[in-house]
């Protein structure tokens, strides 16, 4: 758990961010993943981001032009983190990429 100051009010914000071996899950299914259908990790992790809305919309101002701005995942709550994962697992079984569940990964 990570702990903030906020600035504007001076009050302590505590996050609840993703967990390193979350972080290492993820990395090693973006990885299989990327190995069976010719992506580089970091392209299919961009693509990954992209399908599952892991960004906001922004406005330029002058132009009115929409665009996306990702979101790093470093940043996502260990919830949203999750959900990430498991919406990519979902996405690899389809694929027929058999991943290992967290469970089982951490089991080896």
């Amino acid at each position: 758990i990570m702990k903030l100051l906020c600035e504007a009010c001076r009050k302590e914000i505590t996050k609840n961010k993703r967990t390193l071996s979350q972080n290492s899950y993820l990395h090693l299914i973006i990885g299989i993943m990327a190995d069976a259908i010719g992506y580089s990790h970091s392209d299919l992790k961009q693509l990954l981001k992209d399908k599952f809305g892991i960004y906001h919309e922004s406005v330029n101002k002058k132009t009115g032009e929409v665009f996306r701005v990702y979101h790093s995942t470093a940043n996502l709550s260990r919830k949203d983190f999750a959900d990430f994962t498991e919406k990519i697992i979902i996405l690899g079984n389809s694929y027929g990429i058999n991943l290992m569940t967290p469970e089982e990964y951490f089991q080896t």
